[in-house]
Protein backbone atom coordinates (compact mmCIF):
# COMPACT_ATOMS: atom_id res chain seq x y z
CA UNK A 1 0.00 0.00 0.00
CA UNK A 2 1.21 3.45 -0.93
CA UNK A 3 2.19 5.76 1.98
CA UNK A 4 0.05 8.24 0.96
CA UNK A 5 -3.48 5.75 1.30
CA UNK A 6 -2.02 4.93 4.92
CA UNK A 7 -2.02 8.64 5.97
CA UNK A 8 -5.49 8.83 4.92
CA UNK A 9 -6.75 5.94 6.37
CA UNK A 10 -4.88 7.34 9.50
CA UNK A 11 -6.32 10.55 9.08
CA UNK A 12 -10.10 9.04 8.78
CA UNK A 13 -9.32 7.42 12.06
CA UNK A 14 -8.73 10.65 13.63
CA UNK A 15 -11.51 12.04 12.41
CA UNK A 16 -13.78 9.15 13.34
CA UNK A 17 -12.71 9.32 16.45
CA UNK A 18 -15.32 11.98 18.45
CA UNK A 19 -18.36 9.62 17.30
CA UNK A 20 -17.12 6.43 18.53
CA UNK A 21 -20.39 4.31 19.66
CA UNK A 22 -21.29 1.10 21.07
CA UNK A 23 -23.23 -1.72 19.35
CA UNK A 24 -26.63 -0.62 17.73
CA UNK A 25 -24.68 3.14 17.45
CA UNK A 26 -25.30 4.22 21.16
CA UNK A 27 -22.93 3.64 23.94
CA UNK A 28 -26.36 2.72 26.41
CA UNK A 29 -28.35 0.90 23.72
CA UNK A 30 -26.98 -1.61 22.44
CA UNK A 31 -28.95 -3.69 20.27
CA UNK A 32 -30.57 -3.89 16.43
CA UNK A 33 -32.96 -6.88 15.61
CA UNK A 34 -34.20 -7.82 12.26
CA UNK A 35 -37.80 -8.08 12.11
CA UNK A 36 -37.99 -6.64 15.54
CA UNK A 37 -41.09 -8.58 17.66
CA UNK A 38 -42.20 -7.89 21.17
CA UNK A 39 -40.10 -10.37 21.98
CA UNK A 40 -36.82 -9.23 20.59
CA UNK A 41 -37.85 -5.52 21.79
CA UNK A 42 -37.54 -7.35 25.49
CA UNK A 43 -34.47 -9.02 24.93
CA UNK A 44 -32.49 -5.88 23.23
CA UNK A 45 -33.25 -3.57 26.16
CA UNK A 46 -31.44 -5.74 28.47
CA UNK A 47 -28.17 -5.73 26.37
CA UNK A 48 -25.55 -3.52 27.38
CA UNK A 49 -22.74 -1.97 24.87
CA UNK A 50 -19.62 -2.51 25.98
CA UNK A 51 -17.89 0.37 27.74
CA UNK A 52 -13.74 -0.37 29.23
CA UNK A 53 -14.38 3.18 31.53
CA UNK A 54 -17.17 1.76 33.13
CA UNK A 55 -17.61 -0.90 36.16
CA UNK A 56 -20.20 -3.44 37.37
CA UNK A 57 -21.31 -3.90 33.75
CA UNK A 58 -24.19 -6.82 32.63
CA UNK A 59 -24.15 -8.81 29.56
CA UNK A 60 -27.20 -8.49 27.33
CA UNK A 61 -29.44 -11.76 27.13
CA UNK A 62 -30.20 -13.87 24.33
CA UNK A 63 -31.74 -12.17 21.54
CA UNK A 64 -34.46 -13.81 19.31
CA UNK A 65 -35.67 -13.33 16.35
CA UNK A 66 -38.86 -14.36 14.10
CA UNK A 67 -41.95 -16.01 15.64
CA UNK A 68 -41.18 -18.84 18.53
CA UNK A 69 -44.81 -19.61 18.99
CA UNK A 70 -47.88 -21.10 16.37
CA UNK A 71 -46.52 -23.82 14.32
CA UNK A 72 -43.37 -24.38 13.03
CA UNK A 73 -43.33 -24.41 8.88
CA UNK A 74 -40.97 -28.40 8.89
CA UNK A 75 -38.38 -29.42 6.80
CA UNK A 76 -36.15 -27.76 4.42
CA UNK A 77 -32.16 -26.77 4.67
CA UNK A 78 -31.23 -24.10 6.58
CA UNK A 79 -28.02 -21.77 4.47
CA UNK A 80 -26.01 -19.79 6.89
CA UNK A 81 -22.99 -18.28 5.77
CA UNK A 82 -19.61 -17.48 6.84
CA UNK A 83 -16.49 -16.10 5.75
CA UNK A 84 -13.85 -19.16 6.52
CA UNK A 85 -13.91 -22.98 5.89
CA UNK A 86 -12.79 -24.91 9.19
CA UNK A 87 -9.46 -26.05 9.77
CA UNK A 88 -10.72 -28.93 11.53
CA UNK A 89 -13.70 -29.87 13.56
CA UNK A 90 -11.52 -32.31 16.08
CA UNK A 91 -12.77 -31.54 19.22
CA UNK A 92 -9.04 -31.57 20.61
CA UNK A 93 -7.60 -29.26 18.16
CA UNK A 94 -10.13 -26.62 16.87
CA UNK A 95 -9.08 -23.13 16.86
CA UNK A 96 -11.91 -20.98 15.65
CA UNK A 97 -15.48 -20.06 16.16
CA UNK A 98 -16.04 -21.04 12.29
CA UNK A 99 -15.25 -25.01 13.51
CA UNK A 100 -17.19 -24.31 16.41
CA UNK A 101 -20.26 -23.46 15.08
CA UNK A 102 -19.98 -26.84 12.50
CA UNK A 103 -19.48 -29.26 15.74
CA UNK A 104 -21.87 -27.17 18.06
CA UNK A 105 -24.25 -28.87 15.88
CA UNK A 106 -23.19 -32.88 15.30
CA UNK A 107 -21.52 -33.49 19.11
CA UNK A 108 -22.60 -33.08 22.10
CA UNK A 109 -21.70 -31.93 26.12
CA UNK A 110 -22.30 -32.71 29.17
CA UNK A 111 -23.83 -29.40 29.91
CA UNK A 112 -24.58 -26.61 27.38
CA UNK A 113 -25.15 -22.51 28.66
CA UNK A 114 -28.44 -21.14 28.08
CA UNK A 115 -30.17 -18.82 26.06
CA UNK A 116 -28.78 -15.95 27.80
CA UNK A 117 -25.35 -17.14 28.14
CA UNK A 118 -25.44 -16.77 31.58
CA UNK A 119 -25.48 -20.68 33.21
CA UNK A 120 -24.98 -23.72 32.50
CA UNK A 121 -27.63 -26.60 32.16
CA UNK A 122 -27.85 -30.38 31.77
CA UNK A 123 -27.58 -31.60 28.23
CA UNK A 124 -25.87 -34.98 28.43
CA UNK A 125 -25.67 -34.79 31.46
CA UNK A 126 -29.05 -35.33 33.78
CA UNK A 127 -27.63 -34.08 37.38
CA UNK A 128 -24.51 -33.28 39.45
CA UNK A 129 -22.89 -33.53 42.95
CA UNK A 130 -19.92 -32.12 44.38
CA UNK A 131 -18.25 -33.40 47.20
CA UNK A 132 -17.92 -31.40 50.33
CA UNK A 133 -14.38 -30.68 49.39
CA UNK A 134 -14.68 -30.03 46.22
CA UNK A 135 -12.77 -32.73 44.81
CA UNK A 136 -15.08 -35.42 43.54
CA UNK A 137 -17.60 -34.51 40.76
CA UNK A 138 -20.89 -37.07 40.07
CA UNK A 139 -22.41 -37.01 37.08
CA UNK A 140 -25.40 -38.90 36.07
CA UNK A 141 -26.21 -39.30 32.60
CA UNK A 142 -29.19 -39.84 30.05
CA UNK A 143 -29.91 -43.53 29.34
CA UNK A 144 -31.46 -42.59 25.91
CA UNK A 145 -28.83 -41.36 23.62
CA UNK A 146 -26.97 -42.87 20.71
CA UNK A 147 -24.23 -41.85 18.48
CA UNK A 148 -25.06 -41.11 14.71
CA UNK A 149 -23.81 -44.27 12.65
CA UNK A 150 -20.11 -43.92 11.51
CA UNK A 151 -17.82 -45.89 9.63
CA UNK A 152 -16.31 -47.73 12.64
CA UNK A 153 -19.66 -47.97 14.65
CA UNK A 154 -23.52 -48.52 13.70
CA UNK A 155 -24.80 -46.30 16.04
CA UNK A 156 -24.35 -47.38 19.36
CA UNK A 157 -25.55 -46.26 22.83
CA UNK A 158 -23.55 -43.45 24.50
CA UNK A 159 -22.28 -44.99 27.77
CA UNK A 160 -20.20 -43.93 30.65
CA UNK A 161 -17.01 -45.28 29.57
CA UNK A 162 -17.22 -43.04 26.26
CA UNK A 163 -17.23 -39.96 28.95
CA UNK A 164 -14.90 -41.08 30.45
CA UNK A 165 -12.54 -41.89 27.39
CA UNK A 166 -13.59 -38.24 26.01
CA UNK A 167 -12.60 -36.17 28.66
CA UNK A 168 -9.09 -38.53 29.19
CA UNK A 169 -8.66 -37.46 25.86
CA UNK A 170 -9.16 -33.60 26.13
CA UNK A 171 -7.21 -33.70 29.05
CA UNK A 172 -4.24 -35.68 27.27
CA UNK A 173 -3.96 -34.22 23.90
CA UNK A 174 -5.98 -30.54 23.70
CA UNK A 175 -3.59 -27.96 22.64
CA UNK A 176 -5.60 -25.50 24.58
CA UNK A 177 -6.28 -27.23 27.53
CA UNK A 178 -9.89 -27.00 27.80
CA UNK A 179 -10.42 -29.55 30.74
CA UNK A 180 -8.06 -28.03 33.03
CA UNK A 181 -5.28 -30.57 33.34
CA UNK A 182 -3.85 -28.66 36.61
CA UNK A 183 -6.93 -29.38 38.24
CA UNK A 184 -8.31 -32.84 36.48
CA UNK A 185 -7.23 -36.14 37.73
CA UNK A 186 -9.21 -38.76 36.30
CA UNK A 187 -12.51 -39.98 35.72
CA UNK A 188 -14.43 -43.18 36.26
CA UNK A 189 -17.45 -45.06 35.05
CA UNK A 190 -19.54 -45.48 38.20
CA UNK A 191 -22.10 -47.03 35.73
CA UNK A 192 -23.29 -47.05 32.37
CA UNK A 193 -25.38 -43.90 33.22
CA UNK A 194 -22.73 -42.44 36.20
CA UNK A 195 -19.58 -40.74 35.80
CA UNK A 196 -17.68 -39.60 38.94
CA UNK A 197 -14.64 -37.09 38.17
CA UNK A 198 -11.64 -36.68 40.48
CA UNK A 199 -9.94 -33.56 40.81
CA UNK A 200 -6.44 -32.61 42.29
CA UNK A 201 -7.46 -29.67 43.97
CA UNK A 202 -10.94 -27.31 44.05
CA UNK A 203 -11.67 -25.39 40.83
CA UNK A 204 -14.07 -23.27 40.71
CA UNK A 205 -15.92 -22.94 37.39
CA UNK A 206 -15.37 -26.38 36.41
CA UNK A 207 -18.71 -27.52 35.43
CA UNK A 208 -19.09 -24.67 32.93
CA UNK A 209 -15.54 -25.92 31.09
CA UNK A 210 -17.50 -29.20 30.30
CA UNK A 211 -20.26 -26.65 28.02
CA UNK A 212 -17.45 -25.83 26.14
CA UNK A 213 -17.17 -27.75 22.60
CA UNK A 214 -13.63 -29.12 23.39
CA UNK A 215 -15.22 -31.44 25.41
CA UNK A 216 -17.98 -32.91 23.53
CA UNK A 217 -18.13 -36.81 23.72
CA UNK A 218 -17.12 -38.88 21.30
CA UNK A 219 -17.56 -42.74 20.25
CA UNK A 220 -13.60 -44.29 20.53
CA UNK A 221 -14.28 -46.37 17.51
CA UNK A 222 -14.78 -43.00 15.52
CA UNK A 223 -11.91 -40.95 16.30
CA UNK A 224 -8.96 -43.87 16.83
CA UNK A 225 -10.42 -45.37 13.36
CA UNK A 226 -10.08 -42.15 11.59
CA UNK A 227 -7.29 -41.23 13.58
CA UNK A 228 -5.53 -37.78 12.27
CA UNK A 229 -8.50 -37.42 9.70
CA UNK A 230 -11.53 -37.89 12.58
CA UNK A 231 -11.39 -33.74 12.09
CA UNK A 232 -13.10 -34.43 8.67
CA UNK A 233 -15.51 -36.95 9.68
CA UNK A 234 -16.86 -36.47 13.46
CA UNK A 235 -19.22 -38.12 14.84
CA UNK A 236 -20.77 -37.53 17.85
CA UNK A 237 -24.65 -37.35 19.34
CA UNK A 238 -25.96 -34.22 18.38
CA UNK A 239 -28.63 -33.06 16.24
CA UNK A 240 -27.32 -33.07 13.05
CA UNK A 241 -24.52 -35.40 11.29
CA UNK A 242 -21.53 -34.28 9.11
CA UNK A 243 -22.28 -35.01 5.58
CA UNK A 244 -20.07 -33.59 3.21
CA UNK A 245 -16.75 -30.95 3.39
CA UNK A 246 -15.93 -28.73 0.45
CA UNK A 247 -13.02 -26.67 1.06
CA UNK A 248 -13.47 -23.02 0.60
CA UNK A 249 -16.99 -23.73 -0.50
CA UNK A 250 -19.30 -25.07 1.96
CA UNK A 251 -20.19 -27.99 5.04
CA UNK A 252 -23.56 -29.75 4.61
CA UNK A 253 -25.07 -31.10 7.95
CA UNK A 254 -28.34 -33.62 8.05
CA UNK A 255 -30.90 -33.61 10.22
CA UNK A 256 -30.27 -36.97 12.87
CA UNK A 257 -33.35 -39.33 12.72
CA UNK A 258 -32.02 -40.66 15.34
CA UNK A 259 -31.46 -37.76 18.03
CA UNK A 260 -32.31 -38.00 21.81
CA UNK A 261 -33.39 -34.36 21.58
CA UNK A 262 -36.09 -32.42 20.39
CA UNK A 263 -36.81 -33.06 16.56
CA UNK A 264 -34.65 -30.16 14.51
CA UNK A 265 -37.70 -28.48 12.44
CA UNK A 266 -35.14 -28.07 9.95
CA UNK A 267 -34.23 -30.96 7.92
CA UNK A 268 -29.94 -29.86 6.99
CA UNK A 269 -27.46 -27.24 7.67
CA UNK A 270 -25.85 -25.63 4.94
CA UNK A 271 -22.43 -23.27 6.38
CA UNK A 272 -21.74 -21.70 2.72
CA UNK A 273 -18.20 -19.73 2.82
CA UNK A 274 -18.38 -16.34 1.50
CA UNK A 275 -16.02 -13.88 2.45
CA UNK A 276 -17.02 -11.10 1.53
CA UNK A 277 -19.77 -9.06 3.98
CA UNK A 278 -21.57 -7.44 0.79
CA UNK A 279 -21.65 -10.62 -0.89
CA UNK A 280 -23.05 -12.26 1.80
CA UNK A 281 -26.23 -9.34 2.10
CA UNK A 282 -26.73 -10.35 -1.32
CA UNK A 283 -27.12 -13.59 -1.21
CA UNK A 284 -29.91 -12.80 1.78
CA UNK A 285 -31.89 -10.64 0.02
CA UNK A 286 -31.88 -12.67 -2.83
CA UNK A 287 -33.23 -15.97 -0.71
CA UNK A 288 -30.03 -17.71 -1.62
CA UNK A 289 -28.81 -17.78 2.08
CA UNK A 290 -30.81 -17.53 5.42
CA UNK A 291 -28.30 -16.16 8.19
CA UNK A 292 -25.55 -14.18 7.09
CA UNK A 293 -23.02 -14.46 9.92
CA UNK A 294 -19.59 -12.34 10.79
CA UNK A 295 -21.14 -9.07 8.93
CA UNK A 296 -18.17 -6.17 8.87
CA UNK A 297 -17.95 -2.71 7.70
CA UNK A 298 -20.69 -1.20 4.85
CA UNK A 299 -22.43 -4.58 5.56
CA UNK A 300 -23.69 -3.95 8.82
CA UNK A 301 -25.47 -0.19 7.11
CA UNK A 302 -26.79 -2.47 4.33
CA UNK A 303 -28.38 -4.62 6.78
CA UNK A 304 -29.55 -1.99 8.69
CA UNK A 305 -31.27 -0.12 6.05
CA UNK A 306 -33.03 -3.71 4.70
CA UNK A 307 -34.51 -4.26 8.22
CA UNK A 308 -32.46 -7.54 8.51
CA UNK A 309 -29.92 -6.55 10.81
CA UNK A 310 -29.83 -8.49 13.99
CA UNK A 311 -26.38 -6.86 16.23
CA UNK A 312 -25.65 -7.62 20.07
CA UNK A 313 -22.62 -6.70 22.03
CA UNK A 314 -20.39 -9.84 22.57
CA UNK A 315 -18.30 -11.14 25.29
CA UNK A 316 -15.17 -11.11 22.95
CA UNK A 317 -11.68 -9.72 23.13
CA UNK A 318 -9.93 -8.29 20.44
CA UNK A 319 -6.23 -7.32 20.50
CA UNK A 320 -3.13 -8.01 18.91
CA UNK A 321 -0.34 -10.10 20.64
CA UNK A 322 3.30 -10.35 20.33
CA UNK A 323 5.77 -12.75 19.86
CA UNK A 324 7.57 -12.79 23.64
CA UNK A 325 10.18 -15.68 22.83
CA UNK A 326 11.97 -14.26 19.28
CA UNK A 327 12.49 -11.59 17.26
CA UNK A 328 12.53 -7.82 18.02
CA UNK A 329 9.29 -8.21 20.13
CA UNK A 330 10.77 -10.65 22.38
CA UNK A 331 12.45 -7.11 24.30
CA UNK A 332 10.07 -5.55 27.08
CA UNK A 333 10.85 -2.10 25.43
CA UNK A 334 10.18 -2.18 21.83
CA UNK A 335 6.61 -4.03 22.91
CA UNK A 336 5.96 -0.74 25.25
CA UNK A 337 7.15 1.25 22.24
CA UNK A 338 5.00 -0.65 19.62
CA UNK A 339 2.31 0.07 21.83
CA UNK A 340 3.47 3.68 22.38
CA UNK A 341 3.53 4.42 18.86
CA UNK A 342 -0.57 4.02 18.21
CA UNK A 343 -3.35 6.44 19.22
CA UNK A 344 -5.89 3.27 19.78
CA UNK A 345 -8.63 5.29 20.10
CA UNK A 346 -8.43 6.91 16.66
CA UNK A 347 -7.41 3.67 15.18
CA UNK A 348 -10.50 2.23 16.97
CA UNK A 349 -12.78 4.62 15.43
CA UNK A 350 -11.26 4.25 11.94
CA UNK A 351 -12.19 0.33 12.08
CA UNK A 352 -15.26 0.42 13.22
CA UNK A 353 -17.03 3.30 11.26
CA UNK A 354 -20.68 2.09 11.99
CA UNK A 355 -20.76 1.55 15.73
CA UNK A 356 -20.05 -2.07 15.83
CA UNK A 357 -16.86 -1.78 18.44
CA UNK A 358 -15.91 0.00 21.47
CA UNK A 359 -12.36 0.44 23.17
CA UNK A 360 -10.46 -1.80 24.74
CA UNK A 361 -7.78 -1.86 27.42
CA UNK A 362 -7.28 -5.49 29.02
CA UNK A 363 -7.20 -9.05 27.78
CA UNK A 364 -10.50 -9.33 29.82
CA UNK A 365 -14.76 -8.55 28.82
CA UNK A 366 -16.01 -5.54 30.95
CA UNK A 367 -18.47 -8.41 31.78
CA UNK A 368 -15.67 -10.17 33.85
CA UNK A 369 -16.11 -10.33 38.05
CA UNK A 370 -12.19 -9.63 37.62
CA UNK A 371 -12.07 -6.39 35.89
CA UNK A 372 -11.19 -3.24 36.75
CA UNK A 373 -11.03 0.24 35.31
CA UNK A 374 -7.71 0.81 37.02
CA UNK A 375 -5.84 -1.35 35.02
CA UNK A 376 -6.42 0.69 31.89
CA UNK A 377 -4.06 3.04 33.12
CA UNK A 378 -0.95 0.63 32.51
CA UNK A 379 -2.13 1.29 28.54
CA UNK A 380 0.80 4.24 27.26
CA UNK A 381 -0.18 6.93 26.35
CA UNK A 382 0.23 7.76 22.44
CA UNK A 383 3.34 9.12 22.85
CA UNK A 384 5.48 8.46 18.92
CA UNK A 385 8.50 10.18 19.84
CA UNK A 386 8.87 8.72 23.03
CA UNK A 387 8.50 5.33 20.93
CA UNK A 388 11.28 6.46 19.06
CA UNK A 389 13.08 7.00 21.63
CA UNK A 390 12.53 4.16 23.71
CA UNK A 391 13.27 1.98 20.57
CA UNK A 392 16.91 3.23 20.26
CA UNK A 393 17.55 2.72 23.69
CA UNK A 394 16.37 -1.24 23.27
CA UNK A 395 19.25 -1.14 20.17
CA UNK A 396 16.78 -0.19 17.07
CA UNK A 397 17.68 3.84 16.59
CA UNK A 398 17.09 2.66 12.45
CA UNK A 399 13.66 0.61 13.49
CA UNK A 400 13.34 -3.28 11.89
CA UNK A 401 11.07 -4.94 10.15
CA UNK A 402 8.57 -7.25 11.72
CA UNK A 403 5.47 -9.45 10.50
CA UNK A 404 1.65 -9.47 11.34
CA UNK A 405 -0.33 -12.59 10.64
CA UNK A 406 -4.13 -11.81 10.38
CA UNK A 407 -7.41 -13.18 9.27
CA UNK A 408 -8.61 -11.75 5.37
CA UNK A 409 -11.17 -9.70 7.01
CA UNK A 410 -12.30 -6.39 6.62
CA UNK A 411 -11.62 -5.63 10.37
CA UNK A 412 -8.66 -7.13 10.78
CA UNK A 413 -6.97 -5.62 7.59
CA UNK A 414 -8.35 -2.16 8.50
CA UNK A 415 -5.86 -2.49 11.82
CA UNK A 416 -3.34 -3.97 9.97
CA UNK A 417 -3.23 -1.01 7.49
CA UNK A 418 -3.13 1.60 10.52
CA UNK A 419 -0.59 -0.43 12.69
CA UNK A 420 1.61 -0.19 9.08
CA UNK A 421 1.00 3.79 8.98
CA UNK A 422 1.72 4.10 12.80
CA UNK A 423 5.12 1.96 13.54
CA UNK A 424 6.26 3.15 10.23
CA UNK A 425 6.62 7.03 11.85
CA UNK A 426 8.67 5.42 14.28
CA UNK A 427 11.02 3.20 11.94
CA UNK A 428 9.21 0.07 11.76
CA UNK A 429 8.01 -1.68 8.87
CA UNK A 430 5.34 -4.19 9.45
CA UNK A 431 4.80 -7.01 7.05
CA UNK A 432 0.76 -8.14 6.75
CA UNK A 433 0.40 -11.53 6.18
CA UNK A 434 -2.99 -11.80 5.17
CA UNK A 435 -5.12 -15.07 5.21
CA UNK A 436 -8.20 -17.31 5.72
CA UNK A 437 -8.71 -17.98 8.96
CA UNK A 438 -7.79 -21.93 8.40
CA UNK A 439 -4.49 -20.77 7.13
CA UNK A 440 -3.90 -17.89 10.10
CA UNK A 441 -4.63 -21.04 12.51
CA UNK A 442 -1.99 -23.25 10.79
CA UNK A 443 0.93 -20.23 10.88
CA UNK A 444 0.86 -18.87 14.32
CA UNK A 445 0.29 -22.31 16.17
CA UNK A 446 3.69 -23.18 17.96
CA UNK A 447 5.06 -19.63 16.23
CA UNK A 448 7.33 -18.05 18.99
CA UNK A 449 9.51 -21.26 18.50
CA UNK A 450 10.92 -18.94 15.34
CA UNK A 451 11.04 -14.81 14.58
CA UNK A 452 8.85 -15.72 11.28
CA UNK A 453 5.46 -14.52 13.03
CA UNK A 454 6.54 -11.40 15.72
CA UNK A 455 2.98 -10.28 15.65
CA UNK A 456 -0.76 -11.69 15.13
CA UNK A 457 -4.25 -10.18 15.34
CA UNK A 458 -7.63 -11.83 16.41
CA UNK A 459 -10.44 -11.78 18.60
CA UNK A 460 -10.63 -14.35 21.25
CA UNK A 461 -14.42 -15.29 22.61
CA UNK A 462 -15.23 -17.18 26.13
CA UNK A 463 -17.76 -16.65 28.58
CA UNK A 464 -16.49 -13.80 30.81
CA UNK A 465 -15.25 -15.87 33.72
CA UNK A 466 -11.57 -14.41 33.71
CA UNK A 467 -9.85 -18.21 33.37
CA UNK A 468 -11.36 -18.13 29.78
CA UNK A 469 -9.22 -14.92 28.80
CA UNK A 470 -6.29 -15.15 31.31
CA UNK A 471 -6.06 -18.74 31.40
CA UNK A 472 -6.07 -19.58 27.69
CA UNK A 473 -3.88 -16.10 27.07
CA UNK A 474 -0.95 -17.03 29.43
CA UNK A 475 -1.01 -20.31 30.75
CA UNK A 476 1.93 -22.48 29.91
CA UNK A 477 -0.31 -25.68 29.27
CA UNK A 478 -1.75 -23.45 26.48
CA UNK A 479 2.04 -23.09 25.00
CA UNK A 480 0.83 -25.27 21.73
CA UNK A 481 -2.56 -23.77 21.08
CA UNK A 482 -3.41 -20.85 19.35
CA UNK A 483 -4.42 -18.76 22.46
CA UNK A 484 -1.00 -18.41 23.30
CA UNK A 485 0.59 -18.51 19.99
CA UNK A 486 3.02 -15.31 21.64
CA UNK A 487 5.00 -18.03 23.76
CA UNK A 488 3.96 -16.51 27.04
CA UNK A 489 5.44 -18.59 29.48
CA UNK A 490 5.82 -17.75 33.72
CA UNK A 491 6.27 -19.68 36.34
CA UNK A 492 5.19 -16.87 38.72
CA UNK A 493 1.91 -16.11 36.89
CA UNK A 494 0.89 -20.04 36.27
CA UNK A 495 0.91 -20.26 40.03
CA UNK A 496 -1.33 -17.02 40.12
CA UNK A 497 -3.93 -18.41 37.49
CA UNK A 498 -3.73 -21.51 39.34
CA UNK A 499 -4.95 -19.40 42.62
CA UNK A 500 -7.85 -17.73 40.28
CA UNK A 501 -9.18 -20.74 39.01
CA UNK A 502 -9.04 -22.84 42.19
CA UNK A 503 -11.63 -21.37 44.33
CA UNK A 504 -15.53 -20.93 44.57
CA UNK A 505 -14.86 -17.76 45.94
CA UNK A 506 -15.18 -14.72 43.16
CA UNK A 507 -13.63 -12.75 45.44
CA UNK A 508 -10.59 -14.18 46.36
CA UNK A 509 -10.48 -15.32 42.62
CA UNK A 510 -11.06 -11.59 41.25
CA UNK A 511 -8.05 -10.83 43.51
CA UNK A 512 -5.63 -13.59 41.70
CA UNK A 513 -6.96 -12.56 38.17
CA UNK A 514 -5.87 -8.52 38.85
CA UNK A 515 -2.34 -9.73 39.81
CA UNK A 516 -2.37 -11.45 36.51
CA UNK A 517 -3.68 -8.71 34.16
CA UNK A 518 -0.76 -6.10 36.53
CA UNK A 519 1.57 -8.55 35.81
CA UNK A 520 0.90 -9.43 31.59
CA UNK A 521 0.09 -5.78 30.80
CA UNK A 522 3.56 -4.49 32.67
CA UNK A 523 4.88 -6.21 30.16
CA UNK A 524 2.92 -5.10 27.35
CA UNK A 525 2.44 -8.75 26.25
CA UNK A 526 -0.03 -7.15 23.33
CA UNK A 527 -2.72 -4.57 22.71
CA UNK A 528 -5.87 -5.19 23.20
CA UNK A 529 -7.97 -2.40 21.55
CA UNK A 530 -11.65 -3.45 20.95
CA UNK A 531 -14.69 -5.00 21.82
CA UNK A 532 -16.40 -6.33 18.92
CA UNK A 533 -20.56 -6.74 18.14
CA UNK A 534 -21.74 -9.64 16.77
CA UNK A 535 -23.27 -8.79 13.29
CA UNK A 536 -25.94 -10.99 11.69
CA UNK A 537 -28.41 -10.08 8.67
CA UNK A 538 -31.37 -12.62 8.94
CA UNK A 539 -34.55 -13.07 6.32
CA UNK A 540 -37.47 -12.42 7.14
CA UNK A 541 -38.22 -16.07 6.65
CA UNK A 542 -36.20 -17.59 9.77
CA UNK A 543 -37.93 -17.80 13.03
CA UNK A 544 -37.01 -18.85 15.97
CA UNK A 545 -33.19 -17.92 15.85
CA UNK A 546 -31.02 -16.95 19.15
CA UNK A 547 -27.97 -14.36 18.90
CA UNK A 548 -25.81 -14.89 21.84
CA UNK A 549 -23.05 -13.35 22.96
CA UNK A 550 -20.71 -15.91 21.52
CA UNK A 551 -21.93 -15.79 18.17
CA UNK A 552 -23.00 -19.58 17.99
CA UNK A 553 -25.16 -20.82 15.64
CA UNK A 554 -28.13 -22.45 17.62
CA UNK A 555 -30.23 -24.09 15.70
CA UNK A 556 -31.70 -27.02 17.77
CA UNK A 557 -31.27 -26.26 21.48
CA UNK A 558 -33.52 -26.40 24.72
CA UNK A 559 -34.39 -23.33 24.31
CA UNK A 560 -34.65 -22.61 20.66
CA UNK A 561 -35.67 -24.59 17.08
CA UNK A 562 -35.03 -22.98 13.98
CA UNK A 563 -37.76 -23.20 11.23
CA UNK A 564 -38.00 -21.27 7.96
CA UNK A 565 -41.09 -19.99 5.80
CA UNK A 566 -41.56 -21.85 2.77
Amino acid sequence: MKKRRLIALAAAAVMAASSLAGCGGSQTSSTTAAGSTAETAAASSNAVSPDAKSTDQTLGGGIAVGSSDGEAVKGGTLVVSMPSSPRTLDPKAYSTMYENHIMYNVLDTLFVWDKDYKEVIPSLATDYTVSDDGLTYTINLRDDVYFQKGKFQDGRKMTADDVVYSLERSKEESTTDRICRDFFDYCEAASPTQVVIHMKSVAGPFISQLAGIGNAILPKEEVEGWGEDFGSHIVGTGAFTLEEIVTDEKVTLKKNENYWGTEPNVDGIEFRIISDSNQAINAVQTGEVDIAMYLQGEAIKRAQDADLLLQAPSSAVTFVRFNMQNGPTANADVRKALTMAVDIDSMVAGIYQYGEGTRAYQPLPVYSFAYDTAYNDLVPSYDPEGAKKLLAEAGYPDGFTMSLYIGSTTYREKMAQMLQYYWSQIGVTLDIKSSTMADWSAAVVDSWQSDVVNSYGVSWNSDPDPYGFLGKFFSSQTLHASSNAGGYNDAELDELLNEGFGSTDNAKRAESYKKVIEKVMNEYTGIYYAYECRNWAVSPKVHNAVLRADNQMLVATPFNNIWVEK
